[in-house]
């Protein structure tokens, strides 16, 4: 064969390899979703209830999470779900999917599943199981003090096992006595750890806000994001995860240069954090929350998380600018 059939036959094989849709990975692949977007009187409540880590669910195996949110006494519920988060789901040592419900004890009710997302680590080794989100929705939350419980139930026929790291419960509602703000819900599972040659600029995740905001008369801006296992290692290094807003990773410019530019122009550059999630061995639901005012844009605002060896789920996150009066 000569070297010229040679060649046309590697760049074919290489375009074949650009062409194959990409996997599941440790990589920032899977990006969240917005599912929610407009500006009117309202607020939010999230809560993981009293989740804890379930440790393996077995077939008819159940787990149990109690929640007492409250909304104000003119609410009207206008975005509202229940999260599942699962991960090490296997049939024995093989990958397979969960085959869960939810019930609620106040009422009886099934709870209706709406979506799944599912991430991986998306090459053949050990431990390779699939980690997720599952989505419910349940009858809306009543105006002032709410209680109810849900239990979860393994409802395999095999012997396939998972494990819970909690259940949270996200409601959006209108309310004509609160502030008038814009909203941004996003959902997802884009799974991120900076090991087994991934590093950490690939293990990023980033999150959009289209859409554009009239910055002026606002009073606040607050980034709320989630995600299971952020925040827990046995990793004994300073750093274990970073946070961007409006910003395109760790900057190259030296700090003196840096300082004298955000100086001259407060948030132009956009804000870095670490070490963001707050969880620990029994409560692994990451959460993280914090005032992006001083970085918001009029438009094109992102958000980013980067793994440093944290190993995380991301899977929520909520901005929610607040105007005055």
């Amino acid at each position: 064969m000569s070297s010229r059939r040679i060649a046309v036959g590697l760049i074919l094989l290489f375009l074949g390899l650009l062409a194959v849709p990409a996997a599941a990975t440790y990589a920032g692949d899977r990006p969240l979703s917005t599912v929610f977007n407009d500006e009117f009187r309202g607020g939010y409540v999230y809560t993981v209830g009293n989740s804890t880590y379930s440790g393996s669910i077995g077939p008819e195996g159940e787990y149990t999470v109690a929640f007492y949110p409250e909304l104000p006494a003119d609410a009207t519920v206008r975005y509202q779900r229940i999260y599942v988060y699962w991960a090490w789901s296997k049939l024995d040592q093989n990958a397979i999917y969960p085959v869960l419900s939810l019930t609620r004890t106040d009422t009886g009710e099934h709870l209706a599943e709406a979506g799944r997302y599912t991430d991986s680590k998306g090459f053949v080794s050990q431990n390779d199981f699939f980690s997720g989100m599952d989505i419910f929705t349940t009858g809306d939350l009543n105006p002032g003090k709410n209680s109810f419980t849900v239990v979860l139930k393994n409802n395999a026929t095999d012997n396939r096992t998972f494990v819970v790291q909690g259940i949270g419960l996200l409601a959006v509602y209108e309310s004509p006595g609160s502030p008038e703000a814009i909203a941004w819900v996003s959902e997802g599972a884009d799974l991120l750890y900076s090991s087994h040659g991934i590093t950490p600029v690939m293990a990023s995740s980033r999150i959009d806000f289209p859409g554009t905001i009239d910055r002026s008369g606002l009073k606040s801006a607050e980034l709320f994001i989630v995600a299971p296992s952020g925040g827990y290692t046995r990793e004994k290094i300073p750093v274990i995860n970073r946070l961007f807003f409006n910003r395109e990773g760790t900057s190259s410019m030296p700090s003196f240069f840096e300082t004298i530019l955000s100086a001259l122009f407060p948030g132009s550059s956009g804000k870095e954090w670490v070490n963001v999630f707050d969880s620990d061995e029994t409560m692994q639901v990451g959460i993280d929350r914090r005032d992006v005012l001083p970085y918001l844009r009029s438009d094109g605002n992102f958000a980013q998380v980067q793994d440093e060896k944290d190993y995380l789920v991301l899977t929520n996150a909520v901005l929610w600018a607040e105007r005055r009066g």
